[in-house]
């Protein structure tokens, strides 16, 4: 079980690593908690289109993604979608 643990634990900073040198090529001043916060809010914006009876127009929906993928981060967001 330990082994186990140990394993998934480098593998989960492997991941993180890699996912974060990907993320900063777009957002070069984000860190880990804003991985974690774009990540929580893609989540968050998928379950909410799940129960909505139609689809959003598209800069409605670039507005409501943009601004639930920036709820918890620490820097700003760097992209070119206003968020108001």
């Amino acid at each position: 079980a330990v082994t186990n643990a140990a394993n998934l634990a480098f593998f989960m900073v492997n991941l993180s690593h890699h996912l974060l040198a990907d993320f900063r090529k777009h957002n070069p001043d984000s860190g880990i908690i804003d991985l974690k916060a774009y990540y929580r809010g893609f989540r968050y914006v998928r379950e909410m289109l799940k129960i909505l009876p139609q689809k959003p127009e598209p800069i409605l929906l670039a507005q409501i993604f943009a601004k639930l993928t920036s709820l918890g981060r620490i820097h700003p967001l760097s992209t070119g979608v206003e968020a108001s």
